[in-house]
């Protein structure tokens, strides 16, 4: 079944969970988009790293600490702060998965549709996270629920239950939760904004410097379309 839910005080305790943030335009400005996913069974180690560290940062650079509650984002944080940040969730116990599309080489028929474009991205990066180990688990997928806007929450989530619960047959008992990133339970939804703010300044800016911090955790990368992806 596929339900949304509220997180409990356990943190997801044991639990595999998808992290995913996404980070670039689609079709409004710059050429690539990237969905980003941190796969952890250690929510809350991940999350009071994330914590700490930012209620440092906030203490260090006040003036960026009035721009959320319980967040910095990672397109407004200082080179210093995504570079620690990263280099600290590369030491958790976690991967890193991502799919980027090149939006000059994408049809136009699915640009025109951000939901459909959205939603067969992210099957496409679930299908190589996913498989029969997981049957008799439980697999908890988190979205920011901001930068998921340009989708539908009842179409994402009936699209991944007819994927791989009817299409892949699997039996497993999903949880999609959309949480706020500012919210107090989400810093692993903030660490997943630090690796997709990463990734797209590699593939946009030909910027490594931030993804170099954490490419040895990157489990699986697929590029979408693979022709002329690129070019």
């Amino acid at each position: 079944m596929v339900t949304s839910l509220n997180p409990s005080h356990n943190m997801f305790k044991n639990e595999r969970c998808l992290i995913f943030d996404e980070s670039g335009n689609l079709g409004n400005s710059g050429r690539y988009f990237v969905i980003a996913c941190i796969d952890t069974r250690f929510y809350k180690s991940l999350h009071n790293m994330m914590k700490n560290k930012l209620h440092t940062a906030k203490k260090l650079f006040t003036e960026l600490s009035s721009l959320h509650s319980h967040e910095i984002k990672a397109k407004d944080a200082y080179p210093c702060i995504k570079y620690h940040l990263l280099e600290c969730i590369a030491l958790k116990n976690l991967s890193i998965s991502y799919i980027v599309a090149d939006l000059h080489h994408v049809k136009p028929s699915l640009l025109k549709d951000k939901n459909i474009l959205y939603n067969y991205m992210m099957k496409l990066l679930i299908q190589h996270l996913v498989s029969e180990s997981d049957n008799n688990t439980t697999l908890n997928i988190i979205c920011d629920n901001h930068t998921t806007k340009v989708t539908s929450v009842n179409s994402f989530e009936d699209y991944i239950k007819l994927y791989l619960l009817y299409e892949k047959e699997y039996d497993i008992n999903i949880h999609v939760q959309y949480m706020d990133s500012d919210d107090k339970l989400a810093y692993p939804v903030q660490a997943a904004d630090y690796i997709a703010n990463a990734l797209y300044g590699w593939y946009e800016y030909n910027n490594k410097i931030y993804y170099d911090r954490f490419k040895n955790k990157v489990k699986y990368q697929l590029k979408f379309p693979c022709q002329n992806f690129g070019n």
